[in-house]
């Protein structure tokens, strides 16, 4: 076997290398698709400068074009008035010119000099220019004297000071062809170079390229209209534009170096990644498959070598190729003979001579012969050998592919000595079976009897044969039923002999047989693994006997139960005129009934809850029992009686039921739970009278609470102003006048009666509001007294509404100066019919609640008619009402602000409102409100409007 380390280094050396070549290879690939996509990227680039040059070449023609045909528009028009004057040159001039922004001019030029020029207010200092005085430009004018041919002259500076370009367009006589008679003068359009390029739209490439225009004209003059001249020594492809005696050259080079879009780039790295990675995935999974291989090839020796048996391969000429170390220790001594290339024929002689085969001994050449034959099959069952170490090996040879043989040796002794021990065990089952009380029978597949015990071959009268082996199920069956008194099959008498036989061979245990007129068995029939039948039969008799006492016992039972039948329906008469209903439970808490009356009180279908649990049924409003709840089902989980149990129950989301119940646990004969039985009744009516009571005891607590309260608080204020004015000896003021008295000063005295007078009318005005609270507070009792009594009387009658509104907000007008409040006022001049007492009372609350809870800001009054009523709205800006308290405001004892009178910034018990709501609706009309929260509230009622039919 060769060295394992040295294997695995091999391989692994071998795995490092194929990665490697992976990865250079992947290296390889990646650095030719970049360099590809290099030369397409440049490739791409030329064509776009390609297209560039083309776009702006064709701008630069169609721009110059649209000038040249102003130019030759102006020139003729000219030659048809060559006594053009300057205002008729200048309507002229603004009639061509149309939208031209490029255009900064248009001259008339007669023998050299500038005639007329438009516009002409931006231009007037050039009007009478001599530009023959310009060489250059007096060679342009001498060349279009020559050739009558309109020139483009640029780029150079012009007069305005900037650079431009001029064409120049000869202006002939009518009616005379191109060079004959004399020029009548030129005709110029100058244009800005700036406003030109700017025009034909440069920019748009310029974050691409970088664009070059140079100009060649007539005089042979070469000069860069556009760009720097750099550009034409970066790029040897230019492009050459033909123009009315001048050639342009348009130049375009890319301002940056070809590059492949980053994300290309990303695409073309990743893929040679991810290349890269599959195969080294693939190679990697390739190795595991060779070490796997070799793995189990090394495990397959491995495993030949612990395996029990011996294995053993021969090539053709019967020469050893393999073995496992079992071959070997069988063998003993002559195992030194087993070598790679030994012969089959020196392995056996070796055993031979060691004895080793005790059926050889007194016979060897015969029995090595045997052994060296070629057998083109194998006996199933191999050849057994009995080895000199008392044990026995079962040789199984085959042939190989190749013509060599292959051998298992297969040490059998276990199983021979199992063997034997297998046949003592099935005859103590034989004897065992043949000791069985029951008679038993054993049929093959084919129904044929194989075996039987004592107890089946018992002699019963007019039993004469005896059983024998190989008898079949149906004549032995046959025999026994026509000497039986009676048979029955599913407790059902049966004469056909057919269908008992069917019925046995399909299996059954229920056949009963009666012989000897008062003995009875029973037989059962089983189908074996096999296809078998197995037969049993037992005695019943005493079992007969007994069921038919059970039967008499069972008549008497039903009797008792139609007794109790009788009962159960006087009883549910009874429970048919009660408002509750009975229920029962299992042991798992399921509901198994619940009597008519359920639908009768409740309107449910009892059928809909039965096989439920009793927590199926009910829903919570914060999800968790009430602690009444959690108590009965404690008590039900420890199988407690309980009487008299109320809880909340919701059979339906929408409605909210209270139940009575009261159970008591049912347990049988061992003391086991069975479930529960009990009663239920709705107490709803009497639960919701229950808390409507403990809720008018709860408002009487809190009236009494606030009463005393704010009783106590004006009563507090009057005692306590009417101590100082009673004691009045011991206030300052009066110290100082009576100090001032006894000196005699009267200017001192004047000023300490006046600071005294001052504290006396402080104290009385004390006194007077505390007063006025106070009546108002029992005025607001009392008016609720008679509303609850419903004693208040309203009369009815017409009442001008804005002049009652008026007068109740001047009456309150100080209360809104104390807070610097302004009042504003929208009112429509209608009466209502209404009680005047009455609607200056609700004014006078609502307006007191606006000026109360508005520190700073705006109460506005407005009324308008709608639906035949007054409506009539007190919008204020104070702190307003939440959202949650805005439903409670007309409420009694309630108030917008949370708590009570006692923690509250502004003081009233909270009856205002309330009583505002009841007077309006004595007088037909309706009150609400509308608030937000810091941002005010506004108080909406409605009065009818007064009709004289009324």
């Amino acid at each position: 076997m060769p060295d394992t380390n040295s294997v695995k280094s091999i391989n692994i050396l071998i795995e490092g290398a194929t990665y490697a070549a992976i990865i250079i290879v992947c290296l390889v690939m990646d650095l030719t698709l970049e360099h590809s996509a290099q030369i397409q990227a440049a490739e791409e680039q030329t064509n776009a400068l390609y297209r560039t040059q083309s776009t702006i070449a064709t701008r630069i023609q169609q721009s110059m074009n649209n000038k040249l045909l102003l130019a030759r528009g102006l020139s003729g028009a000219i030659s048809l008035s060559p006594d053009i004057t300057s205002d008729e040159f200048e309507t002229l001039c603004a009639l061509i010119k149309v939208e031209d922004t490029s255009v900064v001019n248009m001259a008339l030029i007669q023998e050299n000099v500038i005639t007329h020029v438009y516009p002409f207010t931006s231009n007037a200092n050039i009007l009478g220019s001599d530009l023959g005085q310009d060489p250059d430009k007096l060679a342009i004018f001498q060349e279009i004297e020559k050739s009558r041919k309109t020139v483009i002259e640029g780029p150079s500076m012009l007069l305005q000071g900037y650079t431009g370009f001029i064409i120049r367009e000869p202006i002939r006589e009518v009616g005379l062809d191109q060079g004959q008679g004399d020029l009548l003068g030129v005709a110029s359009i100058v244009f800005s170079a700036a406003a030109f390029f700017e025009e034909i739209h440069l920019n748009e490439f310029t974050d691409q390229f970088d664009i070059a225009v140079k100009s060649h004209n007539v005089l042979d003059q070469t000069e860069i209209a556009y760009g720097e001249a750099s550009v034409f020594d970066r790029t040897e492809d230019t492009y050459s534009m033909m123009l009315p005696s001048a050639t342009w050259t348009l130049a375009v080079a890319p301002n940056t170096p070809s590059r492949v879009a980053s994300d290309k780039m990303a695409l073309i790295r990743f893929s040679t990644f991810f290349a890269a990675l599959g195969a080294l995935l693939i190679a990697r999974y390739l190795h595991m498959l060779r070490n796997r291989s070799w793995r189990t090839a090394m495990q397959l020796r491995s495993a030949m070598n612990t395996a029990p048996s011996a294995f053993v391969l021969f090539d053709a000429e019967d020469r050893l190729e393999l073995c496992n170390r079992r071959y070997i220790t069988l063998h003993g001594d002559a195992g030194d003979a087993i070598v790679k290339g030994a012969t089959l024929e020196s392995i056996l002689r070796a055993g031979l001579a060691q004895g080793l085969y005790l059926d050889a001994i007194g016979n060897e050449e015969a029995w090595l012969e045997h052994h060296l034959k070629r057998d083109t099959t194998i006996n199933s069952n191999g050849t057994t050998m009995a080895l000199s170490d008392g044990s026995w090996v079962q040789l199984l040879e085959q042939k190989n592919y190749d013509g060599g043989r292959i051998a298992i040796m297969n040490d059998i002794t276990a199983p021979l000595l199992s063997r034997k021990r297998a046949e003592v065990a099935e005859q103590r089952l034989n004897d065992a079976i043949d000791a069985l009380p029951v008679a038993f029978w054993l049929f093959d597949k084919n129904d044929a009897l194989v075996m039987f015990n004592t107890a089946a071959g018992e002699m019963l009268n007019g039993m004469q044969r005896k059983l024998t082996i190989g008898r079949s199920l149906k004549s032995l069956v046959g025999r026994r039923l026509k000497i039986a008194d009676e048979v029955r099959l599913s407790g059902k008498v049966e004469t056909d002999f057919d269908r008992l036989a069917d019925a046995l061979h399909a299996g059954t245990s229920d056949l009963e047989v009666c012989y000897e007129k008062n003995r009875w068995f029973k037989y059962y029939t089983r189908r074996t693994s096999e296809d078998g039948l197995v037969m049993f039969r037992v005695e019943i008799t005493d079992l007969r006997h007994n069921q038919l006492r059970l039967e008499a016992s069972n008549e008497e039972l039903r009797a008792a139960m139609r007794k109790r039948d009788a009962a159960e329906s006087r009883l549910q008469n009874v429970a048919d005129l009660s408002s509750e209903w009975f229920w029962e439970q299992d042991a798992e808490m399921r509901i198994t009934y619940i009597s008519e009356g359920f639908q009768r009180t409740m309107g449910l279908d009892p059928s809909k809850y039965i096989g439920r649990f009793r927590k199926e049924l009910i829903t919570y409003d914060d999800d968790a029992p009430s602690d009444n709840q959690s108590k009965l089902f404690k008590k039900m989980l420890r199988h407690e009686p309980f009487r008299d149990f109320i809880y909340s129950f919701r059979f339906t989301p929408d409605k909210e039921s209270w139940i009575r119940i009261s159970g008591k646990p049912l347990f049988d004969e061992s003391c086991n739970f069975t479930g529960y039985i009990g009663t239920a009744e709705d107490v709803t009516r009497f639960y919701a009278a229950l808390r409507e009571a403990e809720q008018a005891d709860d408002a009487k607590t809190q009236f009494l609470n606030v009463i005393s309260h704010e009783l106590r608080t004006p009563l507090s204020a009057v005692l306590g102003f009417n101590s100082f004015v009673e004691n009045f000896q011991k206030l300052p003021s009066y110290t100082r006048l009576k100090t001032a008295l006894d000196a005699g000063d009267a200017e001192e005295t004047k000023v300490a009666f006046e600071a005294f007078g001052k504290d006396i009318r402080q104290f009385s005005g004390r006194i007077q509001a505390a007063g006025i609270q106070l009546k108002s507070l029992i005025d607001d009792m009392l008016d609720l007294a008679r509303i609850e009594a419903n004693t208040t009387r309203v009369t009815l009658d017409r009442v001008d509404s804005k002049s009652v509104v008026q007068s109740v907000v001047e009456q309150m007008h100080t209360l809104a100066d104390e807070k610097s409040l302004t009042i504003t006022q929208d009112l429509v001049d209608v009466p209502v019919m209404a009680d005047e007492t009455r609607f200056r009372q609700i004014l006078t609350n609502i307006l007191g609640n606006a000026f109360k809870f508005t520190d700073a800001g705006t109460v506005a009054i407005s009324s308008y008619i709608a639906n035949r009523m007054v409506v009539f709205e007190v919008q204020d800006s104070g702190i307003g009402i939440s959202e949650e308290r805005v439903g409670i405001v007309f409420d009694r004892f309630a108030q917008a602000a949370m708590g009570t009178g006692i923690n509250r910034k502004n003081p009233g018990v909270g009856l205002g409102l309330a009583i505002c709501k009841d007077l309006a609706a004595l007088q037909n009309g309706w009150i609400k409100v509308e608030s937000e929260l810091n941002k005010g509230t506004k108080m909406i009622f409605a009065l009818p409007c007064w009709s004289e039919e009324s």
